[in-house]
């Protein structure tokens, strides 16, 4: 049962170390190998750029994980059709690819113009994004008090709880300020590469959501945390409870 807890954990750290690293990686690939430091205008237009190794290669793990995610037999069946449609769209956001405008000459190769392609694309992400937000707020926030006692109280579960919150917060936030500004923008208005960053504000918390679930830090009383782990390896601290 020990190994079935860790190997749940080791899937929720992935999934958001996944989640933290693609913005990095895709424009550091780009720039590194493609010899294109120009910011695209989202991250979806690195698909047509050599970051595409790690656009593609994340979001298609991403989806495996999540459409297999394993889940407990006392979760609701709601959560695990929630899961695996936010897999679903995370496939379809790595199968069809939006409309390439990138800047910079960075992309390597295009599609032709397609504003059904770009729209489902979008629709996906959206979708993709908006499950992710609803899963840190309503579905991660909840608390079995039947755990917890004078031995181990709840203060760690409120302090997980206030961020995931915040995630998912951030991550709605971000979906409907991409909206709402792309109503106004005609394309030279607004100087900044405003939809990338904000689907970088909208995927980074989910992946601090997901390495947060997973117990990489603000564990309860009586768990070690992955930090904690690594603190023990580093300093050659050992401690048999949890060996």
């Amino acid at each position: 049962m020990q190994s079935l807890i860790l190997s749940y954990k080791h899937i929720r750290q992935a999934i958001g170390a996944l989640g933290i690293a693609l913005p990095l990686l895709i424009y550091l690939h780009t720039g590194i190998v493609g010899q294109c430091w120009t910011l695209q205008d989202s991250i979806s237009h690195y698909f047509y750029t050599t970051g595409t190794v790690f656009f593609e290669g994340i979001l298609w793990i991403l989806g495996l994980v999540l459409i297999y995610y394993p889940a407990y037999d006392t979760e609701r069946k709601g959560d695990v059709i929630l899961t695996t449609l936010s897999g679903i769209c995370a496939w379809g956001v790595a199968m069809i690819p939006t409309n390439n405008m990138g800047v910079g000459n960075c992309a390597i190769f295009t599609y032709p113009t397609s504003d059904l392609r770009n729209g489902i694309h979008y629709f996906c992400a959206a979708s993709m994004l908006a499950i992710f937000s609803y899963m840190s707020m309503f579905l991660f926030t909840r608390t079995d008090k039947s755990k917890y006692n004078a031995t181990n109280p709840i203060k760690w579960k409120s302090v997980r709880n206030g961020i995931y919150y915040a995630c998912g917060i951030a991550t709605a936030v971000s979906i409907i300020t991409i909206l709402v500004i792309s109503r106004f923008d005609n394309g030279s208005n607004i100087p900044f590469k405003y939809v990338f960053w904000f689907e970088v504000t909208s995927i980074v918390p989910f992946g601090i959501a997901w390495l947060i679930k997973g117990g990489f830090i603000f564990t309860d009383e009586n768990e070690a945390s992955t930090l904690e782990h690594v603190k023990r390896f580093v300093t050659g601290k050992r401690d048999a409870t949890t060996d």
